[in-house]
């Protein structure tokens, strides 16, 4: 059976402690190279979502039976962001009455999280996913860093079709919502064909996200991306994600 790891490091970043989480699939020495998934918590969530998505015993069932290859999950803790860089200096805003974290943390995530992740291992390729907020982050690094990530997964991804006036904090300001906006991304090039995407939502999403999921999957295919893109039965919860968890893994490093 594989295991869950938590460690704690400073940020120079951020200036603060941050937390990962870490699945470990058994007897992993054995396979040598791994690939590793970064999987990323929504809004209100943190390093532990891996846990209350029982991502162990999914992944150690899919394993042992062979339906997926062995691979290490990552969830590190990316506060209540979307995963862009919206200040220079980390602090926290008040959203009406809902706490916003500011700073780099696109550059934590790259300088910082993923050598902290990957020190102790040997990679063979890497993947990046989330749900919600994570979902948005996870398709934004996948556009962003091509040569970085294979497969990319948006799980009920927070894409906006237009800027809601509460969610500017995240993008630190309205013009950094046009130029993080996956709808409006127009730099696709040779790299982003060796990628494979798996989008999803629920049909009953409370903010949308099915429209704005199906927008994007289509901006995808017009730009001839091999992507797959699914509306499941659901709402924008938790229960979504655990009902919907094992097709992910299945994505990312199923049996091909």
């Amino acid at each position: 059976m594989g295991t869950i790891q938590h460690s704690v490091f400073h940020s120079e970043i951020l200036d603060k402690q941050m937390a990962i989480s870490t699945y470990i699939p058994d007897t992993h020495n054995q396979y040598g190279k791994l690939p590793i998934l970064y999987f990323l918590h929504g809004r209100g969530g943190d390093e532990n979502f891996i846990e209350l998505l029982d991502v162990k015993s999914v992944a150690d069932s899919l394993i042992s039976s062979s339906i997926i290859n062995p691979l290490i999950i990552v969830c590190p803790r990316m506060e209540n962001t979307r995963g862009l860089n919206t200040d220079s200096e980390s602090s926290v805003s008040d959203n009406l009455g809902s706490i916003v974290n500011v700073g780099r943390y696109e550059d934590y995530f790259f300088n910082e999280v993923i050598p902290f992740a990957e020190m102790k291992y040997e990679i063979s390729e890497r993947f990046i996913g989330g749900a919600s907020a994570g979902g948005y982050a996870a398709i934004h690094y996948g556009l962003k860093y091509p040569s970085m990530f294979s497969r990319i997964g948006g799980h009920m991804p927070a894409i906006e079709i237009e800027l809601e006036e509460s969610d500017i904090q995240y993008y630190g300001d309205e013009k950094g919502f046009h130029l993080n906006n996956p709808l409006e991304f127009n730099g696709f090039n040779q790299a982003h064909q060796f990628q494979s995407w798996y989008l999803d939502a629920g049909d009953k999403d409370e903010g949308g996200f099915n429209i704005s999921m199906n927008m994007f999957a289509n901006h995808l295919i017009n730009n001839d991306m091999k992507v797959v893109h699914h509306i499941f039965d659901g709402h924008h919860n938790l229960q979504y994600i655990k009902d919907n968890i094992a097709k992910y893994l299945v994505f990312y490093n199923g049996k091909r």
